[in-house]
């Protein structure tokens, strides 16, 4: 990975305690990790300053665990960008699935979803607990397809102000590696996996089922990401509208060769053959409740960002059709 010094000890100044080594591409002396607060609530986010740089992404033929999904290697140049700490919680997520009524202009049919004042779409009512029965407070939020993460990064530009997205499959593998070139951003040793990720070694409950934990409880990798394997996969951006979905970092029911850094899984049908809608709702995966996502901003987006709202919002308290059997409250 090349290295650019001058802007690497501006950015290890800025940034105490991330990682060295790594290429600098800093659009200015005010790119630092920041936290965000969602406007008329009490929620917050930390986004973590990644600094740019070139990147083989992919994994070599030989790659122990590699699957016919990954992608082949090649070399590509990533520009600095802001990744979220963490994936994106039920607190954050729930203000956009249950938004206030009173924003909302028109329901439409089920594909297009619940359209507000400022023409952004909502999904439909999730199909039984939204949860899914995989923890609530302090849980990833899970469940939904493509459309609805790529929703939901619209409607937080729009409160925040601050254009928020997914990443892309390139930004996502060298946030990732954070520097590294093993198939594991940790090494080569499988049996650190249980530090880093929870996958179906580590993510067992009570019951002796493999499912989701609590955000953050795991070591996080050198760029100070937590759970970027394992725990649910992460929605990557389409390069173009033909290509099928894809999340990356593996899951909770993953095997330890699933938190390789150039493991990818991509979008099938199966994933929401359990809907009993007709047609089958583009909003939420009926058969995939390992999928979530983890928001990323530009750090040279110069376009002009939206006005953050300012009202005071009342809080809308969410509407499950079944209750949660989840003890973490």
């Amino acid at each position: 990975m090349t290295l650019h010094i001058g802007a690497l000890l501006v950015f290890l100044v800025l940034n105490a305690g991330q990682p060295s080594g790594l290429a600098a591409d800093l659009p200015n002396d005010g790119f630092k990790s920041y936290t965000q607060k969602m406007p008329g609530s009490s929620v917050s986010f930390d986004m973590v300053a990644i600094p740019g740089g070139e990147i083989t992404v992919g994994s070599p033929a030989n790659e122990a665990g590699r699957d016919k999904s990954d992608l082949p290697q090649k070399k590509v140049t990533v520009k600095s960008f802001w990744m979220g700490k963490y994936e994106v919680s039920w607190a954050e997520f729930l203000p956009f699935v249950f938004v206030d009524m009173s924003e909302i202009v028109r329901n439409t049919n089920k594909l297009e979803g619940r359209v507000d004042k400022d023409g952004i779409s909502h999904p439909t009512a999730p199909y039984g607990s939204v949860y899914r029965e995989r923890g609530e407070k302090g849980y990833p939020a899970l469940g939904f397809g493509y459309p609805t993460a790529c929703q939901y990064c619209l409607w937080l530009s729009k409160k925040t102000g601050v254009k928020y997205r997914l990443a892309t499959e390139e930004e996502w593998e060298y946030a990732c590696r954070a520097g590294s070139t093993t198939p594991n951003f940790w090494g080569n040793d499988a049996a650190q996996a249980k530090e880093y990720g929870w996958f179906k070694d580590n993510s067992v409950d009570d019951t002796g089922r493999e499912t989701t934990q609590p955000i953050g409880k795991l070591k996080p990798n050198k760029f100070g990401l937590y759970d970027i394997v394992g725990n649910i996969g992460e929605w990557c951006q389409k390069s173009s509208t033909n290509q099928p979905g894809v999340i990356r970092g593996g899951t909770f029911e993953s095997g330890v060769t699933g938190l390789r850094s150039a493991s990818r899984m991509i979008e099938t049908e199966e994933w929401n053959e359990m809907d009993p809608q007709s047609p089958q709702s583009i909003w939420w995966l009926a058969s995939a409740d390992f999928v979530g996502l983890r928001i990323v901003r530009s750090a040279d987006d110069t376009a002009e960002l939206p006005k953050p709202e300012s009202k005071k919002e009342v809080p809308v308290s969410p509407i499950v059709t079944s209750p949660s059997t989840d003890k973490a409250k």
